[in-house]
């Protein structure tokens, strides 16, 4: 789909890299600049106190930039500068995840690509939003799209806070990012102007939780302090004799009670006057929920999966991420795709850009080590090995 589009990116951690390692995954040429002695700092980040393949494999890293090509460029110094502006004059889109003020330093800012480039699309996250008193403070997923949206909120019982999971802001965010690029570069096609797409950690939180935001305000208070009890004992989640759970969203209960009822085990409920209808259900709704607590305590998962297996409704089981990772249906479908060329050899899986077109699988190359593209990026750029050679000698390159 963005075969032939070059994606300039200028930034590093999650967000940024992980909207335009969607874009790679569709055929985008993603050139990532990443200073050539520090590098970009997911390459060293342990997530969880933990380092799994003995520091081979970082799943972080492959999850967030495979596909893409790495130019290791300090454009600190002007022979850098010079190779980043080459860069620029070559691209499509220039996506970026630095500060203000490190923009106005090094001369990156909207204005100075877009006057050097007037087609190109640049692309700028942050984690607050361009505008307002909080502009340009530094932030994370955890304490922006969790914290300050009011999600970690919601999702946490009285008295005490959820753990925020890892990247998962910046990989909802990054969606929001490679939307807006589609979306510039589909306008410049009808235009031939590039646009200014901003995208914020904030801005993404707030869509996500927008139902509670929008009831919270409207009420007057938090939607998820106020909200009334279940009426619909086929609308909640039931746990299992060993611990599991499952989780039922028949909300159209009429259509599925009398399926439900014999699927468990239970078809004395189907005709029971507490339950014969939906205003009955409602009614006895207490009643029932326990009742059906007690009757799925009574046996295991494994059981009660084989019990549902033809129930052909809005049900599923709550599985842990080890679970997820074998997933028959993801990967089926792709969700999950194994990465098998990986220089150290060890076979690892990614999860898959979550759009597909034409029921199409693109192969998914793996991440580049810092500046292993360099000189391959200078020849096509113009560089001789002469050149290339004096980029060396200031420090402009490894």
């Amino acid at each position: 789909m963005f075969e032939g589009v070059r994606v300039l990116e200028v930034s590093s951690w999650v967000m940024a890299p992980s909207a335009s390692v969607m874009l790679a995954d569709l055929g985008a040429d993603v050139i990532k600049v990443e200073h050539p002695r520090v590098g970009d700092p997911i390459r060293g980040l342990v997530v969880g106190g933990v380092v799994p393949f003995d520091g081979q494999v970082s799943p972080m890293l492959e999850q967030t930039n495979r596909g893409k090509r790495s130019i290791g460029l300090d454009f600190g110094t002007p022979e850098g500068a010079e190779v980043l502006a080459r860069l620029i004059d070559s691209a499509d889109v220039f996506l970026t995840n630095f500060l203000p003020p490190v923009r106005q330093k090094f001369g990156i800012e909207a204005d100075d690509v877009r006057t050097r480039n007037p087609r190109i699309v640049y692309a700028r996250v942050d984690a607050l939003g361009p505008r307002g008193a909080d502009a340009g403070k530094p932030g994370y997923d955890s304490a922006v799209f969790f914290g300050r949206s009011g999600i970690i909120d919601a999702f946490s019982p009285p008295e005490t806070l959820s753990k925020p999971r890892p990247g998962f802001g910046d990989r909802v965010a990054s969606m929001a990012v490679a939307f807006g690029i589609a979306s510039a570069l589909f306008q410049r096609e009808r235009t031939g102007i590039g646009s200014l797409v901003d995208t914020s950690l904030l801005g993404a939180a707030m869509w996500s939780a927008s139902t509670d935001i929008a009831y919270s305000g409207a009420l007057g208070g938090d939607l998820n302090r106020v909200e009334t009890r279940s009426v619909n004992p086929v609308g909640i989640h039931y746990q299992t004799a060993d611990g599991r759970w499952i989780m039922f969203a028949m909300f159209e209960s009429q259509r599925w009670w009398p399926e439900f009822c014999r699927h468990i085990g239970r078809d004395d409920l189907i005709a029971d006057p507490r339950s014969c209808d939906t205003a009955s259900r409602a009614r006895y709704a207490v009643e029932l929920v326990a009742e059906l607590r007690a009757w799925f305590a009574t046996e295991p998962l494994a059981v009660w999966r084989e019990r549902l297996a033809t129930l052909h409704a809005p049900w599923e089981v709550v599985q842990t991420s080890t679970e997820v990772y074998d997933d028959p249906q993801a990967l089926a479908n792709g969700y999950l795709t194994e990465i098998a060329d990986h220089p150290s050899g060890i076979p690892y899986k990614v999860v898959r850009t979550p759009v597909q077109f034409d029921g199409d699988l693109p192969e998914l190359g793996h991440a580049p080590e810092a500046g292993q593209h360099t000189e391959e990026v200078l020849l096509e750029l113009g560089y001789t090995w002469d050149d290339i050679g004096r980029l060396q000698g200031v420090g402009a390159i490894p």
